[in-house]
């Protein structure tokens, strides 16, 4: 994904949604409900989500189980905001990338998204496991839908503004579709390999430059 500032994607609150209790108000609060998010993401990343517990995330957390039960109702609503907080780190990190692009071709351009992509997916703590798991909430697939909607729209703006024209398509759709292929091309690249799988990776480059290019003008 899959894999997302606001102004320029549109961006959805990901990080606000149905699994959490309530939003903590206070810097103190504020700060252990990251501590609880980082403590759960490296135990998953060490045993996988099956075999974590509530406990065990608190006592990571250095917070009572009743404190973390204040703001989540359970384990499954703790990796949704693990999640939604990396989500969250998406949206700056491809708008990074074109910038750092300015002035290069349209196809350079997606061939470093999906690198960066690759990266991220590779190296973020908890994102990988839980992405590719059967933990994903009904509520965090359909802010992730709705959340790629708004980058399909961002990315037709950014890449026109980077030379590629689409004629005979929706544009919109057309990002939209390339949204999916990246994204199942990164599933793939870790399914096959833990590490993800290199050759992959460039599979899903040579497809989307593909695709695109039969309807740049």
């Amino acid at each position: 994904m899959t894999t997302s500032s606001a102004s320029a994607f549109e961006a959805i609150p990901i990080g606000s949604h149905a699994g959490v209790r309530r939003t903590p108000t206070q810097q103190r609060s504020r700060v252990r409900r990251e501590r609880v998010l980082d403590a759960a993401a490296a135990i998953v990343d060490r045993l996988g989500p099956e075999l974590v517990t509530t406990g065990m995330i608190a006592e990571a957390a250095r917070v009572s189980v009743g404190w973390l039960y204040d703001y989540f109702p359970n384990r499954e609503a703790v990796f949704d905001a693990v999640v939604a907080r990396s989500l969250d780190k998406v949206i700056p990190l491809v708008e990074s990338v074109h910038l750092q692009c300015a002035n290069r071709p349209w196809s350079d351009v997606i061939d470093s998204v999906i690198d960066t992509l690759f990266d991220f997916y590779r190296t973020e703590p908890g994102f990988r496991v839980l992405w590719f798991s059967r933990f994903q909430s009904a509520q965090m697939i359909e802010a992730n839908r709705r959340h790629d909607l708004a980058d399909a729209r961002a990315a037709v703006a950014r890449l026109e503004h980077e030379g590629l024209r689409l004629r005979g398509v929706d544009p919109e759709i057309a990002l939209h579709l390339v949204i999916g292929i990246i994204d199942k091309g990164l599933d793939l690249a870790f399914r096959l390999d833990p590490n993800g799988h290199r050759g992959v990776v460039e599979e899903t480059k040579s497809a989307v430059r593909a695709y695109l290019g039969t309807y740049a003008a």
